[in-house]
């Protein structure tokens, strides 16, 4: 009989004969702390780390099935060079990883002569693994062009958070609020941050009111006090409205105000010149005035109190300020870094994993692409920008793109301009785990290790400062290799192995761990290390150029743009040959481009869909679960349709996350579901540089 005062983990341990590993899960980015079984060089049991605040133990179905990546016969297992020309169905043949790192060494030091090192570009997820990338392309190599996939995501949240706070990712302390609007933000339907999701819900069992405000009746507005069914992208015209008329009504917080704001007279002056009132939103927005007025009200004078956002309000070329206006309702009723507020999170001291002496780097002469295409304070490269770069060498030519863990080719807007791009480069390199459409189109294929194979060193996303540590369970698959031996390969050749001189994965991980409480080994037992949020700190943490929070925007003004949040009408409108709006939400089954390829998950939600309203499905003779076609100006896809109630007609709501693997990937996802991105010509904000998915019209019929 096992000791009943022994840790869950460690009965488990016994119980199973296996060895514990604390990591963390990278099947979402919010990278949850888990515990690793192994048994045998094989995953054997997965469960939440019972002691890290993100999860207490628990975690998401992606989560739960992620260890079928550990024995996914469709694994990257070696480097593969490609074969066939350019523009073919790519073909490949396997190579040595001293044959892979030579091929690209040589290419690197070709492109640098003829073009300049800022021709090369990388694009990745937000792994911090990519800084040994970042450290070889940009540190040593000079290329000024090291990018994310921000664009993809959340950009209008972001810059909105920057330029308003000087801050890139705040949090939501949900548990302690009384009053929660989220704007088109459907956390519990994505199911990503599982604390968030949990305090949101407690929230509402301790009294708070939920208004969710979003097109769509999503899986959060279902839980919700009350959903505000809007037209989409007029986010923006309602939260301007509400702050005219809270601040008509002298209901904002006068002392926050004063203490705390840049611009905000000026604001007022703004919201009156442009006649930015409920009743003149009442129309744009499909909701009535004293609805406004009332949820101004509300929010107004309930604290604590939230005004959140993520996707849902952006995805418009209008997105960037109804960011803006959306967080500017936290700021003027003093809603900013108390309890129960939108949170400024603190970083737990983590740094670099390499220190490269600043003699050895190597300055970029030209300035990073988003600048030089005409977005100063765009948080990210614009993605869907970057084939005009490589095509027609506008701004100037890149000539080499190494992408890791992204897939442009089907995450972008226009797959059809993707694909041109790459038969235009000289090197295009993939690090991946699967072969995806991307990869395909690449000369180099380079296998990268899971997260359950390689060490990494991060900054959690918990609500208060945190850092958690993934630590390589099991054996690589094949020869798959993880970031730094792939960074450190390359660097060799280049003739920088001096700076990639660590051997083991602790060495580097010490270095970053150097003022961390506790340093690695502590972080290696626990799996993370924590401190409890620290509120009302903004005195210190706004990192602004006022060191405000500033409604009256210096990044806008200094960048030539309107310093205050405008409204303006989204790009593409539908009209009688095109009469529906697209707009899209996340599965909670899947996400990034790894769970396509899993059976648990697949037998799960094996499909996407789309949903349409049930006046509109009538008017376009569809029926519930029947295939339809939606077809734009530009392409067409054929989709299982659902028809709803919870939707604003006029408006389709297509479940993103499906469709990769139609010709890659794996054998599981091959052929799956339907992937709306080609249905979209480009268009990109203006400012931010962000993908607009939903700048799109289509038409509906049964297939």
């Amino acid at each position: 009989m096992s000791n009943p005062g022994m840790k869950l983990s460690d009965r488990i341990a016994k119980i199973k004969g296996a060895t514990l590993v604390k990591s963390f899960c990278y099947s979402c980015p919010w990278n949850c702390p888990t515990e690793v079984y192994v048994r045998d060089n094989k995953v054997v049991y997965v469960k939440g780390n019972e002691d890290a605040p993100n999860n207490i133990g628990t975690r998401c179905s992606k989560g739960m099935a992620s260890w079928w990546m550990t024995q996914d016969p469709d694994r990257l297992k070696y480097p593969m060079l490609r074969t066939n020309a350019k523009g073919q169905p790519g073909e490949f043949k396997r190579i040595s990883w001293d044959e892979a790192f030579t091929f690209i060494a040589d290419k690197l030091k070709s492109i640098a002569e003829k073009h300049g090192p800022e021709a090369v570009a990388l694009t990745c997820h937000h792994d911090p693994n990519t800084q040994f990338y970042r450290h070889l392309l940009g540190d040593l190599y000079g290329s000024p062009n090291m990018y994310t996939h921000t664009s993809g995501c959340e950009m209008d949240r972001r810059s909105a958070c920057l330029t308003l706070f000087g801050h890139p990712f705040p949090m939501h302390d949900f548990v302690n609020s009384k009053y929660v609007i989220l704007w088109g933000m459907n956390m519990l339907g994505a199911n990503q941050g599982l604390f968030e999701s949990r305090a949101l819900l407690e929230a509402k069992k301790r009294g708070a009111k939920i208004i969710v405000v979003d097109p769509a009746f999503t899986e959060t507005a279902q839980k919700a006090d009350e959903w505000i069914p809007i037209n989409p992208g007029t986010d923006g015209a309602m939260a301007l409205a509400m702050c005219q008329h809270i601040i008509a009504e002298g209901l904002h917080d006068k002392e926050f105000v004063k203490k705390y704001c840049e611009g905000f007279d000026g604001f007022k002056d703004h919201l009156k010149d442009k006649g930015y009132t409920p009743e003149w939103a009442a129309d744009k927005c499909g909701v009535d005035a004293d609805t406004i007025k009332r949820l101004a009200r509300g929010f107004a004078t309930t604290k604590p109190a939230m005004s959140a956002i993520f996707k849902g309000s952006g995805y418009y070329t209008n997105g960037n300020d109804a960011g803006r206006a959306c967080y500017i309702l936290d700021a003027i009723c003093g809603q900013v870094d108390g309890p129960g507020n939108l949170h400024l999170k603190d970083w737990a001291p983590v740094g670099m994993p390499l220190d490269i002496p600043e003699e050895a780097k190597r300055k970029p002469e030209k300035e990073p692409l988003h600048a030089a295409m005409g977005y100063p304070i765009a948080p990210d490269l614009p993605n869907a920008q970057l084939p005009k770069a490589v095509i027609e060498g506008d701004p100037y030519p890149v000539k080499a793109l190494f992408v890791q863990s992204t897939n442009p080719v089907m995450s972008d807007p226009d797959r059809d301009k993707m694909l041109e791009m790459f038969k235009h480069l000289e090197l295009a390199v993939a690090c991946e785990v699967l072969m995806s459409e991307t990869a395909l189109e690449c000369d180099i294929v380079l296998p990268e290790t899971s997260f359950y194979e390689m060490a990494e060193v991060r900054q959690g996303l918990w609500l208060g400062a945190e850092a958690i540590i993934c630590q390589p369970a099991i054996e690589p698959v094949g020869e798959s290799k993880p970031p730094y031996d792939i960074a450190k390969g390359i660097a060799q050749k280049m003739g920088w192995g001096e700076h990639f001189a660590f051997e083991h994965w602790e060495d580097w991980a010490k270095t970053a761990t150097a003022d961390l409480p506790g340093g690695l080994e502590q972080l290696k037992e626990r799996g993370f290390w924590s401190q409890p949020p620290k509120f009302n700190k903004l005195a210190d943490c706004l990192g602004t150029k006022t060191g405000k929070i500033e409604i009256y925007s210096h990044a806008y003004a200094d960048s030539g743009f309107n310093p205050y949040p405008d409204y303006t009408e989204r790009s593409v409108i539908p009209d009688d040959d095109y009469p529906l709006q697209v707009t899209h939400s996340k599965l909670s089954m899947h996400c990034n481009i790894v769970t396509q390829n899993n059976p648990l998950l697949m037998e799960i939600c094996p499909e996407n869909w789309v949903e349409i309203n049930a006046s509109d499905a009538a008017k376009y003779s569809i029926e519930d679960d029947q295939m339809v076609v939606i077809e734009s100006p530009k392409d067409n896809i054929t989709i299982r349709a659902k028809v709803v109630q919870g939707l604003v007609p006029g408006a389709v709501s297509i479940r993103h996350g499906h469709g990769f693997g139609h010709w890659a990937m794996g054998s599981v996802a091959k052929g799956k579901g339907a992937h709306s991105n080609n249905l979209m010509e480009i268009h990109t904000n203006p400012v931010t540089g962000a993908n607009c998915y939903n700048e799109c019209k289509v038409r509906v019929r049964p297939a």
